[in-house]
């Protein structure tokens, strides 16, 4: 793990400060694995008294802005009973808060004056996504597949929950964003425009797929066919042109099937007419399973552009079951409990050129089920390995070796040169 940590670093700085043609082969497989100290509270009978790792601060460099994409925040109702809703993130909050801005898919209404309830009409608890906050995330995407699974009411009182969490954030002097709902039938899509650090953000989330139509007109909802494709290609680049911004984010809750590493060429031709119209990153998401990433490489500019296919689920209940007895444990819902956060840094160029790209990171993780029977987040990396042998659960253990080893070599970094 260290030594594809050390290849990593060698292709960020050799990348991005002489161009070599270390990358002539056309695609590579980058992987990175934090080191850190995972503390486990595994049940009231094994306290721990060691404290979980700190997070270093944002760095204050102006010219310079660091975006962590996760992937879908699900809840379950083994997700949403927990007693203890901020321990979900505890062990990988240092990943996330000292990242400029940090997203994330909300894949249900947030309506408190209804239950919590699972699949297949969700609906999350407004605490559940105030602990997502407070570990660091501050950009959500609203649309989805399951936007409208507890109706008009359920749209209706997700915007004002939004708005409750918006006006929280503000009286710590803190900022976050929600975007994908709309006012009714006569609203355009919906998006934020976002100032941090001097930078300029444009977030535009859209969801190709509902489970039901009802309601569409108050969601960011385009459908899946060419003439949609165009469409919004045009959109993102009169908004583009209209709000003059160092970078723009389009996140796409894609229209494709669930559980497959598969990327078909008309997907990837519609996020590189995303790119073409203005989008500096594409981030999609559905598949509920990790996908490649692709990075497109400018010469003439010394920029670059990202597509993230899908990041897989940050948290949710789809793995309850994991699969310990497989030599390979590569089903459906194994797949679902692992996850990925991409970190993107770019720098500001002096020319006027759009920013550049000098470090790219990708951070596994997984959803863990501890000894409470808690679905909690974790590093998915060695040293949590070891902490599982410490325990000890050997089943877990072999487990999440095993995952390691298959998101490995199942999912890769393409680099493109334009």
């Amino acid at each position: 793990m260290r030594l594809l940590y050390k290849l990593h670093r060698i292709f960020i700085y050799s990348l991005f400060a002489s161009l070599l043609l270390f990358f002539s082969c056309g695609t590579t497989s980058i992987e990175t694995e934090p080191e850190v100290q995972v503390i486990e509270e595994e049940s009231i009978e094994e306290v721990q008294t060691e404290e979980a790792p700190l997070s270093l601060p944002p760095s204050q460099d102006s010219n310079t802005i660091s975006l962590l994409f996760a992937g879908d925040i699900m809840a379950h109702s083994v997700n949403y009973v927990i007693s203890d809703y901020p321990k979900i993130w505890r062990d990988v909050k240092y990943l996330i808060e000292p990242c400029d801005l940090a997203f994330a898919n909300i894949e249900a209404p947030i309506d408190d004056t209804r239950k919590p309830h699972t699949y297949p009409n969700f609906n999350m608890p407004q605490a559940y996504i105030e602990a997502a906050v407070d570990a660091g995330f501050d950009v959500f995407s609203l649309c989805n597949n399951h936007t409208n699974d507890q109706g008009l009411g359920g749209i209706k009182e997700t915007m004002k929950t939004v708005q409750r969490l918006v006006d929280r954030s503000k009286e710590r002097n803190e900022n976050i964003y929600f975007s994908g709902l709309k006012d009714g039938k006569k609203a355009e899509i919906t998006y934020n425009f976002i100032e941090q650090k001097g930078w300029k953000i444009l977030f535009i989330p859209i969801t190709e797929i509902l489970n039901q139509p009802a309601h569409s007109e108050y969601i960011n909802y385009i459908e899946n066919s060419e003439a949609a494709h165009n469409a919004f290609a045009k959109k993102v680049k009169e908004l583009r042109e209209k709000h003059t911004c160092d970078l723009l984010v389009v996140s796409i809750h894609a229209y494709e099937a669930e559980y497959i590493r598969t990327i078909p060429e008309a997907r990837d031709n519609f996020y590189m007419q995303l790119l073409q119209a203005g989008a500096d990153i594409v981030w999609a998401n559905h598949a509920h399973i990790i996908k490649d990433r692709k990075y497109v490489f400018y010469h003439e500019t010394n920029s670059q552009k990202v597509i993230m296919y899908a990041n897989g689920n940050t948290i949710s209940g789809q793995r309850t079951k994991p699969d310990f007895n497989s030599s390979n444990p590569i089903g459906e819902r194994d797949n679902t409990g692992d996850g990925l956060m991409v970190k993107l840094t770019f720098k500001k160029q002096e020319n006027r050129n759009p920013p550049t790209l000098i470090n790219s990171e990708n951070f596994f993780i997984t959803t863990y089920i501890n000894t409470a029977n808690e679905y909690v987040v974790k590093p998915l990396n060695q040293d949590f390995v070891n902490y599982l042998w410490d325990v000890p659960r050997a089943n877990w253990a072999r487990y999440i070796t095993r995952r390691i080893d298959i998101n490995k070599k199942y999912t890769k970094d393409i680099i493109l040169w334009q």
